[in-house]
């Protein structure tokens, strides 16, 4: 498994855990979580598509 995987693995558990925690008893709480998920989502994935040196391509 790779980084790639772990990370997604992690933000997807933090959805589903979010509304079980209370997070989203206020907007600004709403707010604020889908700011700091878009941001470690799509900065990974800027890095993942641009910042590595070789694109690994798995054809089936």
């Amino acid at each position: 498994m790779s980084t790639f995987h772990l990370i997604h693995i992690i933000v997807g558990a933090w959805l589903v855990l979010a509304p079980l925690v209370g997070i989203f008893a206020t907007f600004q709480g709403l707010v604020w979580n889908s700011v700091i998920i878009g941001a470690v989502v799509g900065l990974y994935n800027a890095w993942y598509l641009f910042g590595r040196q070789r694109a690994e391509v798995k054809r089936t």
